[in-house]
């Protein structure tokens, strides 16, 4: 262990930590925020290390204690993890319950009792209530750290009493660099199917098959600029990736596509010679999968929804193209 955070995209969040860790102004709860793929966890586990440990003068895991070792064996008696049980895909109120009652307990080590609760945003209404309380009324030395995908699902009372951490996306130079350390094949293709997220992109790499995403690429962009059939566009997706994964990605690439086309020469300045019809098509485009990407429920796994979204960009083009003859 180190004094670094797990990954180089998460050090200024680790060194605030750190600071606070320093001055003993830690809070007793926090929200770390960001999308999926980016090492939430593994942050918290290390914050949640570098509390228990008791080796190293910087606050930060030494590996080399008795705590640290302890830690690692995952036998240390003061951290409580929480996540999913079996097939649930929320946190009950009777985990936290537990959770809570745990909390209460007297530190075996000292000074920290922590508590690392996965997928927070995945908490019912009475769990998220349940936790509140010890949320306003920590008891001594009580820390708990909240990981969530999107932060917005929590109740405002619980993102109210933590302090919230972002770990956004890490610049696609350093993902790629990170890629290419962990010997993923076609770390590009990788990230692009990731949607940016390198720990996404390395533990999907395996079901990946870049060729065929290339392929899908190529016949995106024929549909976005000339008459490929949206059935078979489709069709030729589906094969290769499901659907939220397919509109996230014709999302991403109409708007490189878009920011491709505003630029003119190499000096980087907007260019105004692109036909209005072709702007408002762009438009229109981006919005339809934007509002199909709002869908959450079974129906957006299926090709119809695909292919019913292809139809109605392909018949936007058509009346952007008739408007503009007129």
């Amino acid at each position: 262990m180190s004094g670094a955070a797990p990954y180089n995209w998460q050090q200024n969040a680790w060194q605030m930590l750190m600071r606070a860790m320093s001055a003993d102004r830690l809070h007793h709860a926090y929200l770390v925020a960001g999308p999926a793929g980016v090492g939430k966890r593994e942050f918290a586990e290390w914050f949640a290390a570098a509390l228990l440990c008791s080796g190293s003068a910087e606050q930060s895991p030494c590996g080399s204690c008795q705590r640290c070792a302890l830690y690692q064996a995952g036998t240390h008696p003061d951290i409580n993890r929480l996540d999913w049980v079996d097939n649930a895909r929320v946190i009950s109120v009777e985990q936290i319950r537990k959770l809570t009652s745990q909390l209460t307990l007297t530190t075996t080590y000292g000074p920290y009792r922590v508590a690392v609760i996965n997928k927070a945003h995945s908490m019912t209404r009475a769990a998220a209530n349940s936790l509140l309380k010890t949320l306003e009324e920590p008891g001594p030395g009580c820390v708990l750290i909240l990981l969530a995908d999107n932060d917005a699902h929590l109740p405002v009372t619980i993102r109210s009493r933590c302090q919230r951490l972002v770990l956004p996306l890490p610049e696609k130079s350093e993902a790629l660099e990170w890629l290419e350390s962990q010997k993923v094949a076609n770390p590009a293709i990788a990230l692009e199917y990731a949607h940016g997220a390198p720990l996404l992109a390395r533990d999907r790499s395996g079901e990946l098959d870049p060729g065929a995403v290339s392929e899908v690429k190529s016949r995106f962009f024929d549909f976005l600029v000339r008459d490929f059939e949206p059935a078979e566009l489709a069709g030729l997706t589906a094969d290769v990736m499901g659907t939220r994964d397919a509109l996230t990605l014709f999302l991403q690439w109409t708007t490189e596509h878009v920011k491709s086309a505003e630029l003119s020469g190499h000096d980087g300045r907007t260019s105004s010679n692109r036909p209005r019809s072709e702007r408002v098509f762009h438009c229109n485009a981006l919005e339809r999968f934007q509002d199909a990407l709002r869908l959450d429920n079974p129906s957006l796994k299926t090709r119809t929804v695909l292919e019913g979204v292809l139809a109605d960009i392909r018949i936007m083009r058509v009346r952007t193209r008739a408007e503009t003859v007129q």
